[in-house]
């Protein structure tokens, strides 16, 4: 999963103390099946949801169910992202009988975050004290449970039950998870309380709607019209003539908030430079794509050599000839296998869920 841009938070204070707390905020969960034989990597993750499901095995072409759990306590809530084999693989998913937890939660499935398609997959919104099963044959799911107490109304979230989040307010909510997954893993210490109350009240918006609502969640909706606004222009790099006219039409804002919302960005017309300096990048040091500079250049819009190659000396601290001649090396992520739960942490999703009623 590309989790590509992040929310950004523009009301959070800069004191001294915010910017000394900068370090990764940990998540409490992080568990790979991969790391176990094969035979034994769907009871791993069995395990882990005793207490809020129960999971039964129901197909795998060799007998291995490769999936991972991560799970992050923020504030009262839970954030629980669930990346799935998918296709050829099976497994039933029930609430448990007699329920030692009530939380609400919203469910969405994975495909909307891997294609960042937002209003095209839709959040369901279920509760664990409520009789639920499902066949699960998905790639996986972004969930985020709920305080028990004082959310939203009981009758506006049973009248919701089961049900597909749908209309504008669900297509808003559905932007707004994809967005919260890409931010996680870059999440700090410091911006936990402020990410928690923004998606506290974007969901108290979605759910139960009201002017006063819409207000306090304006930070939240600001961040998923940027994010729109970004997969547009993504979109559209190779269109020369993509102005800032052409987006607001396209997403229905105007100039003047488009502009505010880039701002911190440096403006709509330096992202759409730097996006396309970004994929001339991938052209010029891509061994298999042999064209002349220029022409890789000319292809992202850039008609001036000279400016094209100031352009990127300036972004990357290199002419597009040396980028080419040296390559470009880029930052290798990946899963120590070995560490499964951080320290002191919640071993299972009930527990974690527990802590946070």
């Amino acid at each position: 999963m590309d989790i590509g841009e992040g929310i950004v938070m523009d009301n959070m204070p800069e004191t001294g103390t915010e910017r000394a707390i900068d370090y990764k905020f940990p998540c409490s969960i992080d568990l790979s099946t991969q790391s176990f034989p094969r035979d034994n990597q769907f009871e791993i993750f069995r395990s882990a949801h005793v207490g809020v499901a129960d999971l039964t095995f129901c197909k795998s072409a060799d007998g291995s169910f490769p999936a991972r759990l991560k799970v992050w306590i923020l504030g009262s809530m839970l954030v629980v992202s669930t990346v799935l084999p998918g296709k050829g693989y099976a497994h039933e998913w029930r609430h448990v009988k007699k329920a030692a937890l009530d939380n609400w939660y919203l469910c969405l499935p994975v495909q909307a975050l891997e294609r960042a398609s937002g209003g095209q997959t839709l959040p369901h919104l279920r509760c664990l004290a409520k009789p639920f099963e499902v066949m699960v044959e998905d790639e996986g799911a972004l969930s985020v449970f709920l305080p028990s107490d004082g959310f939203v109304a009981t009758s506006t979230l049973e009248s919701l039950l089961h049900r597909k989040m749908e209309g504008a307010f669900g297509h808003l909510l559905a932007d707004y998870l994809v967005l919260l997954a890409r931010s996680l893993a870059d999440l700090t210490v410091a911006e936990v309380p402020y990410v928690v109350e923004a998606t506290r009240n974007l969901i108290i918006a979605c759910l139960a709607p009201s002017q006063d609502r819409v207000v306090d969640a304006h930070t939240p909706i600001g961040a998923v019209v940027l994010e729109r606004a970004k997969r547009l222009i993504n979109t559209r790099l190779a269109d020369h003539s993509l102005t800032a006219e052409t987006i607001c039409s396209e997403l229905g804002v105007s100039r003047s908030r488009l502009y505010r919302l880039f701002e911190p960005l440096g403006g709509v017309a330096a992202y759409i430079r730097h996006e396309r300096l970004v994929r001339t990048r991938a052209g010029i040091t891509n061994s298999n794509d042999v064209r002349a500079i220029f022409h890789i250049a000319e292809e992202w819009g850039f008609d001036d050599p000279s400016a094209y190659s100031r352009a990127f000396r300036h972004e990357f601290g290199m002419t597009p000839k040396e980028a080419r001649e040296v390559g470009w090396f880029r930052d290798v992520f990946h899963v120590q296998r070995e560490k499964n739960l951080r320290h002191g942490g919640p071993l299972t999703l009930c527990q974690a869920l527990r802590g946070v009623a």
